[in-house]
């Protein structure tokens, strides 16, 4: 057989000819929007406080921050949504300084925490709804960034914490009023989920709603209390901001464009997250079927955690993503199950950890590289001891504190600078870069199955949410649009 033989050729660098040019008239522009009603979120001066060996979290303010979008101006107007942003203020004033032993008061994760939800409406119908905001935001982060990037440009804006995988330290120790500022990207249709530029100028009544967390993500911590921390004045979000960036391609470009319709509107692929909770009770154990309410007509991926409510060994709360011992963990959808043989978190965690990337789009090697190391995967939860002939690595942290593996020379790592990040995910997509190539979950939707080793101490909360293509369609004629999800 002759060796194969390919065309000749010469290589990009010898390509001469010249890309498209914009019109004269084209520009781009910045949109920066206030909120419609509420201005500001305000909690409780009772919002920071000490409790000696006690992780201590309470209750916020859950409001809804409504933002009207400018839009229906011109054919020729489009929003690059890879950089809208939503840029707020957090404020308090302490009145009494702290004077506590090892004390910690923690932003959990990251400002996104500070939401719960996004709705984005168009005529006053949703086009997306986006739960356990929070949560999802805190998934992707420790997945897709690495340390560098982490410790880099994400703390000025995000208000992720410069040496440690958590949000910033929060200041305690003496009286004044602090001020932090954080803009945060959108997880939405309007935001990093859209490479496309969306036609704005082309639809009408566009609106977003972002709704306040109802827990403030806030932790405090500390070993003995001498002098407790008091507020005078109590954490409130304020100077809210939609920030967003038009570009304007001018009227002969729109003409144009206007030539390539068909029937008047535009196709426009995107991608949101549709989120479902189930709780596994305490003393449960053996197999367990948790069924997940994701149903969608392209199921590309489902990513999940499983939380246990906070306390020494999950200071963080649900923030904590907690191995709870499944020696089988399985996706099940109709007849298909993924992946074909079942993943065993307790003796092979590093195949479970690599379906993940792969189920977050990523591939050997370089997506390895994230936040998540092998103590923080491996860090036990909701059961009372790890299992009997466990993969090494796995550890059931104690009073706030990971200890290192046997053998490790590793120090013990604080659980509140290294949360717990089993996180855990199932790739459905048949084909990566291709418009409906995920599963139809309408009827039927996905299935958890798992194999509980031990019996769970605690009531565990499993949080999910489903990765799923959108179409969305803009009537140009009656200035609308809908989301196909």
């Amino acid at each position: 057989m002759a060796f194969p033989q390919s065309a000749m050729g010469l290589p990009s660098a010898l390509k001469y000819d010249l890309p498209p040019s914009m019109s004269d008239s084209a520009r781009s522009y910045s949109v920066n929007v206030s909120p419609d009603g509420i201005t500001q979120v305000a909690g409780a001066v009772g919002n920071i406080s000490f409790v000696a060996n006690t992780p201590t979290q309470s209750q916020f303010s859950s409001q809804v921050v409504s933002f009207t979008i400018p839009s229906g101006m011109s054919d020729s107007v489009f929003m690059d949504c890879m950089n809208t942003t939503l840029s707020f203020t957090l404020t308090y004033t302490v009145g009494t300084a702290a004077s506590v032993t090892g004390g910690v008061c923690k932003l959990l994760s990251s400002a996104s925490s500070f939401f719960d939800s996004l709705v984005l409406y168009s005529n006053n119908t949703p086009l997306e709804t986006v739960n356990q905001y929070g949560l999802l935001s805190n998934f992707l982060l420790q997945n897709t960034v690495n340390y560098a990037e982490r410790f880099g440009g994400i703390t000025v804006c995000m208000g992720t914490d410069s040496n440690s995988a958590n949000g910033i330290e929060l200041a305690t120790a003496a009286t004044g009023t602090y001020r932090y500022n954080f803009c945060i990207p959108l997880i939405s249709l309007i935001g990093v989920n859209t490479e496309k530029y969306f036609p704005v100028g082309s639809v009408n009544n566009l609106q977003l709603q972002m709704t306040t967390s109802n827990l403030i993500p806030i932790v405090t911590y500390c070993t003995a209390v001498t002098t407790n921390v008091t507020l005078t004045g109590a954490p409130t979000l304020s100077e809210f901001r939609l920030n967003m960036k038009y570009v304007d391609v001018g009227d002969q470009a729109a003409a144009m464009l206007r030539q390539t319709l068909q029937d008047g509107k535009w196709f426009i692929k995107s991608s949101t997250y549709t989120n479902s909770g189930v709780t596994i009770p305490s003393g449960s154990s053996g197999s367990q079927q948790l069924l997940l309410q994701i149903r969608n007509s392209s199921l590309k991926s489902v990513y999940h955690q499983f939380g246990i409510p906070i306390g020494l060994v999950s200071p963080n709360g649900n923030y904590d993503a907690v191995n709870i011992g499944t020696t089988s963990r399985q996706l099940q959808i109709g007849g298909n199950y993924f992946p074909n043989l079942p993943i065993n978190d307790v003796q092979r965690p590093a195949e479970g950890y690599a379906y993940l990337i792969q189920a977050l789009g990523g591939s050997i090697a370089k997506s390895y590289g994230t936040v998540v190391n092998r103590e923080t995967y491996s860090s036990v939860g909701g059961i009372a001891a790890v299992p009997t002939g466990s993969d090494n690595a796995l550890v059931l942290p104690a009073t706030t504190s990971r200890a290192a593996p046997t053998g490790s020379d590793q120090a013990a790592q604080s659980v509140l600078q290294y949360p717990s990040s089993a996180f855990y995910g199932y790739d459905l997509e048949k084909v990566g870069g291709i418009l409906f190539s995920g599963l139809n979950s309408r009827a039927a939707p996905p299935f958890l199955n798992l194999f509980l080793t031990s019996a769970t101490s605690a009531v565990v909360n499993c949080q999910s949410w489903g990765l799923s293509d959108v179409v969305m369609v803009i009537d140009t004629n009656s200035k609308s649009v809908q989301a196909f999800i």
